[in-house]
């Protein structure tokens, strides 16, 4: 457990400090990224999707390429925002998953979707909630100080989506029959298993073009 826990910690902070550093540089380099993530994200599903086709198969490659279209138009016209835009929402992301992750281990409970997914706790959705709540009002009070006011309200919807997009990965891992999408970053799996959150996050994000 201490070597998987070691493995996770490592492999987050290389891939996520690589990530952050190329998204506060932006430009070229991003657009690349986005490239790369989508390209890895495809390569998965058609990987683990032996079928190849069908409506779940469609469905996927459309939902995995949507959010990467969506940040790439958002660079392309609102250049100065694209790193406060993305890094707000991983902020969210990724304050949630961790903290679930240590809420459910330390405090246990009853499993908030066994069938889907059998290691994640109510415990640990609570605590996870609560301080990527925290980190997100923190983040938009700091760096968008003249639209906190909608922020602030969509955040929890943000939120619930980052929840979502966690199970839903893991009930279409199910559905095929895979423990992990890959191992493009260790102890974390796949890019898709490593962004199943975020993805579902930005999806409500799009949703926001009427406050911006």
């Amino acid at each position: 457990m201490e070597n998987e826990l070691l493995l996770r910690v490592l492999g987050a902070l290389i891939s996520g400090g690589l990530s952050v550093w190329i998204i506060l540089d932006g430009g070229f380099w991003l657009y690349v990224e986005m490239a790369l993530c989508l390209g890895g994200l495809l390569r998965e599903w058609i990987k683990i999707n032996r079928s190849k086709n069908g409506p779940l198969f469609i469905g996927g490659c459309i939902y995995l390429t949507l959010p990467m279209l969506f940040w790439s138009w958002k660079a392309f016209y609102f250049p100065d925002m694209i790193a406060k835009e993305i890094l707000w929402v991983l902020t969210i992301v990724a304050t949630c998953d961790t903290f679930a992750f240590f809420g459910g281990r330390i405090l246990g409970g009853p499993k908030l979707a066994p069938k889907i997914s059998p290691n994640k706790t109510w415990s640990g959705v609570v605590v996870g909630a609560i301080f990527a709540y925290i980190a997100s009002i923190v983040y938009v009070n700091t760096i968008f100080v003249d639209t906190t006011q909608w922020r602030t309200k969509w955040t929890v919807i943000l939120i619930v989506a980052a929840i979502l997009g966690d199970l839903l990965e893991s009930k279409v891992k199910r559905v095929l029959k895979v423990k992990d999408t890959g191992n493009a970053i260790p102890g974390h799996g796949g890019l898709c298993d490593r962004l199943d959150s975020f993805l579902m996050a930005t999806y409500v994000r799009a949703l926001m073009l009427g406050c911006t």
